[in-house]
C-alpha cells in the first residue's frame, strides 16, 4: 500500500511559517481535566477494530501510516506557550505500534490476551506535549482475521473519530486486498484551520448574544445539585471515583426502538428523561441541572475528521407539577431543542456567567449524562470529573461516581433504580413522577437527608466552620511576585492571600496564564492540580519555593 501525502483541502503551511495554532476549545478542555486527574484511562479511550481481508501484516501498518498522514491530530502535541494552550502539528511522527501474533490460541485465549492488552494500553500514560498521542497493536487472529486496539487520548480523538477510522482502516484494507486504490473521503479542512476558524467565530458580538442567551436560560441556577450525599463534600475536588455497571435488561432494549417512534423522538431522550426522573425523586428538586456532551460537528467538513470537537453543553430541565412520563419526555426534548443553535464552549460559559463557585463544586452542573450507542464502555474507571455521571451505550449502562461523596452501595441503589424506572416508564407512559417514585429504590432518603451542599446523610461532627480567615496581605517575597502577578491576570489588588482565585471569577485559562508568567522564566512547573487543590497567593507561593528551592530569584 502507498502511503500518500495528507489530504487537507490546501498545502499545509511549512514549519516555521508562522504562530502554532491554538487549541481547539475541545482540546483546551480535555487537556485541562486530563491534567487534574490521577487515572490515565479517564481520558484515555481504547476502541477495538475488527478486519477480515487476505493481508499482511506490514499493510495494516501501512494503513494507520495513511490515516496518520491523512489526519492532523494523530501526529499533534499540545504545549503552553506565553501562557496558551497550542498545538504542535508534526509533519511525520514514528508510528508506535505493535504486532501480535495470536493466531495458535482458541478464541477464549484470543479474547483474554485481547482484553488484558486493552487495559494495559489504557493504562500507560501519554505525554501531551510529545506526539503522538495514540498507539495501536495489529493482532493476527487467524487466516484473513485480524484487529487493531487503538488507545487514544481524548485531546485528539471522540466517538465520532472512532467511526471515521473503522471506515479507513476497513476501506484501506478491502482495496489492498483487492488490487486497487483506497477510495477515502475527502477532506476539505484541517483540524488546526477549525481550531482557527472556532476562535475567529466567536466575535465580541458574538460572545454577547451567546451571554444573553445563557444568563436568561441559566438565571437562578441552583449553585450544587441537592442530590444527598454519603459524606461531607471536601473543600478540595479529589477526582478519585468508581464505577458500577449493568446491562440493559433485555425487555427494555425491545421495547427502546418502538416507545421512542411512539413518542417522535429517540430512544436516548428515553434514556436521559429516565435519568432526570430518578435525580427528581432522589433530590426532592424539580430544577435540574446536568452536563450533556455535544458532538461538535455541525458544519459539514467537520464531519470526516479525526479530532476531538466534543462540547459540554448545561441541560435544564422543569420537572415540577407532577407531569407524566410523556410530557416530562416532551420537556426534556424541548430543553435540548432550546439551546441547539447557542452552542458555546463551555469554558467560555463559565468565564461569562456570574455564578458563585463553592469550595469543592464543579462549576455550572455537577451531575451528568453521556450516551455512547456505538461505543464501548471499556475497563473501570477511577476518577470521576462530575460528582455522578449515568454513561448508556446499546445495551450497557453505569453509573460513574465521586468516591469522596457516594458509597457503592448508593451507586448501586442507583443503578437499579434507574433501571427500575426506565422500564416502568416504556410500559406506561402515562405514568406520573409522583408514582414513578413509589418504584422500590427509587425515592430519596426523606427530609433528613442532607444535600449535595456538602453535609452527609448520617450524623457525625458538624462539619468545620467556614474556613475564613483574617485577612493576611502578602508577606514574603513569593507571596509578593504572585500577587503581583495574579493582580495583573485577575485585575484584582491582593488584600488577603487566602482568598480563592476562582472565587473571584477567575477561570481556568487565566490559571494557565498565571502559572505560565510564574514558571516560565525558572524552567519550573506547577501542576495544575495542585494549584485547584489551593488556589489561593499563599497556596501558589509555597508550591512555586517547593518547586523552586533554594531560589532566589523571588527577592
Amino acid at each position: 500500500m502507498t502511503v500518500r501525502e495528507p489530504e487537507t483541502g490546501g498545502a499545509p503551511p511549512a514549519p516555521g511559517a508562522g504562530p502554532p495554532p491554538p487549541a481547539s476549545y475541545a482540546q483546551e478542555r480535555a487537556w485541562f481535566a486530563s491534567r487534574l486527574t490521577h487515572d490515565p484511562p479517564t481520558y484515555c479511550v481504547v476502541d477495538e477494530f475488527p478486519l477480515h481481508a487476505d493481508i499482511a501484516p506490514a499493510v495494516l501498518e501501512a494503513a494507520l501510516a495513511q490515516l496518520t498522514a491523512r489526519h492532523e491530530p494523530l501526529r499533534t502535541g499540545l504545549c503552553v506557550v506565553d501562557g496558551q494552550l497550542t498545538q504542535d502539528v508534526r509533519p511525520r511522527v514514528e508510528l508506535p505500534v505493535e504486532r501480535l501474533d495470536l493466531s495458535g490460541l482458541g478464541p477464549a485465549e484470543q479474547a483474554e490476551r485481547s482484553r488484558a492488552l486493552r487495559a494495559e494500553l489504557a493504562r500507560r500514560p501519554f505525554d501531551l506535549d510529545r506526539p503522538p498521542l495514540w498507539r495501536a497493536a495489529v493482532l493476527m487472529l487467524g487466516e484473513g482475521t485480524w484487529s487493531v486496539l487503538l488507545a487514544a487520548h481524548h485531546t485528539v480523538y471522540d466517538t465520532a473519530s472512532r467511526l471515521n477510522v473503522h471506515a479507513e482502516l476497513t476501506e484501506m484494507c478491502a482495496a489492498a486486498e483487492e488490487g486497487r486504490d483506497p477510495e477515502l473521503p475527502r477532506l476539505p479542512s484541517t483540524y488546526s484551520r477549525h481550531a482557527r476558524r472556532e476562535r475567529a467565530r466567536l466575535t465580541p458580538a458574538r460572545r454577547s448574544a451567546l451571554a444573553a442567551h445563557w444568563r436568561a436560560r441559566l438565571a437562578g441556577l441552583p449553585p450544587v445539585h441537592t442530590l444527598p450525599l454519603d459524606r461531607p463534600r471536601p473543600p478540595v475536588r479529589t477526582f478519585q471515583g468508581a464505577e458500577v455497571r449493568a446491562a440493559l435488561p433485555s425487555g427494555v432494549l425491545a421495547s427502546l426502538p418502538a416507545a421512542a417512534r411512539h413518542h417522535g423522538t429517540r430512544p436516548v431522550m428515553l434514556l436521559l428523561t429516565a435519568y432526570v426522573a430518578l435525580l427528581h425523586h432522589r433530590s426532592g428538586a424539580d430544577d435540574l441541572v446536568l452536563g450533556l456532551p455535544v458532538a461538535g460537528r455541525t458544519e459539514a467538513e467537520t464531519l470526516p475528521m479525526v479530532g476531538t470537537l466534543v462540547n459540554m453543553r448545561v441541560l435544564r430541565v422543569d420537572a415540577s407539577g407532577d407531569p407524566d412520563v410523556t410530557a416530562l419526555i416532551g420537556r426534556v426534548a424541548a430543553a435540548v431543542g432550546a439551546d441547539e443553535t447557542y452552542d458555546i464552549p463551555f469554558q467560555t460559559l463559565v468565564e461569562l456567567l456570574p455564578a458563585p463557585r463553592l469550595p469543592g463544586v464543579p462549576p455550572l452542573y455537577q451531575l451528568a449524562f453521556n450516551h455512547a450507542p456505538a461505543g464501548d464502555l471499556g475497563a473501570p474507571v477511577s476518577s470521576c470529573e462530575e460528582d455522578l455521571l449515568l454513561d448508556a451505550t446499546d445495551d450497557t449502562v453505569r453509573i460513574v461516581y465521586d468516591a469522596a461523596l457516594f458509597d457503592r452501595a448508593t451507586a448501586e441503589t442507583l443503578l437499579s433504580g434507574y433501571l427500575r424506572l426506565l422500564a416502568t416508564a416504556l410500559e406506561a407512559p402515562h405514568t406520573r413522577l409522583s408514582r414513578l417514585g413509589a418504584l422500590p429504590g427509587i425515592r430519596g432518603a426523606g427530609a433528613g437527608a442532607d444535600a449535595g451542599t456538602g453535609t452527609a446523610r448520617q450524623s457525625g461532627p458538624a462539619p468545620p466552620a467556614d474556613g475564613r480567615h483574617a485577612a493576611t496581605a502578602p508577606r514574603t517575597a513569593a507571596e509578593r511576585r504572585v500577587a503581583a502577578v495574579w493582580q495583573d491576570v485577575l485585575g484584582i489588588e491582593v488584600t488577603d492571600v487566602h482568598q480563592d482565585f476562582f472565587g473571584l471569577g477567575g477561570h481556568s485559562l487565566q490559571a494557565l496564564r498565571l502559572l505560565a508568567r510564574l514558571t516560565a522564566p525558572h524552567r519550573a512547573e506547577v501542576p495544575l492540580r495542585t494549584f485547584f487543590a489551593d488556589p489561593t497567593v499563599a497556596g501558589l507561593a509555597t508550591a512555586l519555593q517547593h518547586t523552586c528551592p533554594g531560589r532566589t530569584a523571588w527577592r
